[in-house]
């Protein structure tokens, strides 16, 4: 009987300590999850971390009417990534805004000559990779072809505004007709209330 008691309570004892420990897994789990949480309470206190958080915040900021705030979340886009279109895009309509027309003018030269240069490389890239027969590859980069033009659009759309208000008349209607023809819209508004 006393063997059997110590049997049971060696055991009990084992199958307590069992249930207190967590298999390797779960903890290498547990591990990852709460680093990954105080990773990312960090990221909220210290603010954007990349050119994209840069200027989703820059474009808050210009919502709520921060101009200020928003320039210099645009320019920390740019310091961090100078290839980054949307950066420019956005900061050039502050400047618009701002009523710094020449500022604003550099700006959407820049979206457009970093827009076009992606949009002709995607191009290539998506042919090239059609006559490989790497068809998922190719729509890739004609899908990415596709959604630039928008932003493509709307440089050459603010483009022309600010051409107008230089009084480069001509210009701004070209601007404007390349805008329409890429897809906005709202340009031919424009076109028929400064070059008709």
């Amino acid at each position: 009987m006393k063997s059997l008691f110590l049997i049971l309570s060696i055991i009990s004892l084992c199958l307590s300590s069992a249930a207190q420990t967590e298999p390797v897994g779960n903890k290498a789990k547990t591990d990852n999850n709460e680093k990954q949480a105080v990773k990312k309470e960090k990221e909220k206190k210290e603010g954007p971390a990349t050119p994209a958080e840069y200027v989703l915040s820059g474009t808050v900021k210009q919502d709520q009417d921060d101009m200020e705030g928003a320039l210099a979340d645009y320019n920390k886009a740019i310091e961090m990534n100078d290839k980054f279109y949307s950066a420019y895009l956005s900061r050039g309509s502050v400047k618009f805004i701002k009523q710094d027309f020449e500022g604003a003018l550099l700006d959407f030269n820049k979206t457009i000559e970093l827009a076009e240069a992606e949009i002709d490389a995607c191009s290539k890239r998506g042919n090239v990779k059609t006559i490989l027969e790497d068809h998922k590859g190719a729509t890739k980069e004609f899908n990415k072809v596709s959604a630039m033009k928008p932003i493509l659009a709307e440089a050459l759309f603010n483009r022309g505004n600010v051409k107008h208000y230089l009084d480069d008349k001509e210009g701004c209607c070209q601007d404007l007709q390349k805008a329409g023809d890429e897809g906005c819209l709202k340009a031919y508004t424009y076109i028929k209330q400064y070059c008709q």
